[in-house]
């Protein structure tokens, strides 16, 4: 084997063991709410990753080694009543992200903050991006939840959606972030007014068919909307890339973890006015 060949894999083999070392869960009481972390790496960007409904640490670990090349400072963490995270009565998008920014201040981050949420997560950051605006310099929104994709997809055929509703309700019957994002559905509206203008924003939609035989989200017009929806929230915003790809499905953190980390650079890069 040429030297230069092994020091690649030795390099490579260090680095992946060097995360395994890093990647040990923490434990940080927030008003009586215990929330597991992960953090990795270091830099002057710390990159804050949200997760869908139920999804926590556990999600991300196999994207680790792939964060931690990043050469940033990545905060990982659960809600309450994900993962190891305490459950408490009240998951709010508005009190988990009381509970993120008070995380955060414990870590001693309070600028420099690139947020990135995938699905139901897409919408907390945009909700803490509006809230604590002076601390966030961007956004990543992985094929992120929208709060009028209920109601597009009602008025797309009415009896369908409502059938799928009622199956979906029944199976996440347990899950009380479930129920939050159905209220954010019946409002149809966040603080941003569904427009983000000023943030530099890198969103990731997967147009990919047939993940489900069923659900009318995954029908071609369904994932039609999804993609307007993803589009319309950047399109007043000059300093934003809109990636759409057909070769991952929702978790595109599973499916394609090369993707984030695209996204994320594409977003510093925004940032850096690169």
């Amino acid at each position: 084997m040429k030297p230069s060949i092994f020091l690649f894999f030795l390099s490579m083999l260090l680095t992946h063991f060097t995360v395994l070392a890093e990647s040990k869960v923490s434990f940080a009481t927030i008003e009586n709410v215990q929330l597991e972390y992960i953090d990795i790496g270091t830099g002057d960007i710390n990159i804050i990753i949200e997760s869908g409904v139920g999804m926590g640490v556990n999600y991300w670990k196999p994207l680790l080694t792939k964060l931690k090349m990043l050469k940033h400072r990545v905060i990982i963490y659960s809600r309450a009543g994900n993962g190891s995270s305490t459950a408490t009565i009240d998951v709010s998008v508005q009190k988990s992200n009381k509970r993120l920014h008070a995380l955060l201040k414990l870590l001693n981050i309070d600028k420099n903050i690139i947020l990135v949420g995938h699905s139901f997560g897409g919408i907390h950051v945009r909700e803490y991006a509006t809230s604590y605006r002076e601390q966030v310099i961007g956004l990543v929104l992985l094929d992120p939840s929208h709060e009028q994709f209920s109601k597009k997809l009602i008025q797309l055929d009415k009896a369908w959606a409502e059938r799928d509703d009622k199956k979906l309700n029944s199976l996440l019957a347990q899950s009380q972030e479930w129920k939050v994002l159905q209220k954010i559905y019946q409002n149809e509206q966040l603080k941003d007014n569904g427009s983000i203008t000023k943030i530099p924003t890198v969103i990731v939609t997967s147009s990919k068919l047939g993940e489900s035989d069923w659900w009318i989200g995954h029908s071609e017009k369904g994932k039609e909307i999804w993609r307007e929806l993803h589009s319309s929230l950047i399109r007043y915003n000059p300093n934003s890339i809109h990636i759409v790809s057909n070769s991952t499905g929702h978790n595109i953190p599973i499916d394609s973890p090369s993707l984030v980390n695209i996204a994320i650079k594409q977003t510093v890069d925004l940032v850096n006015g690169l």
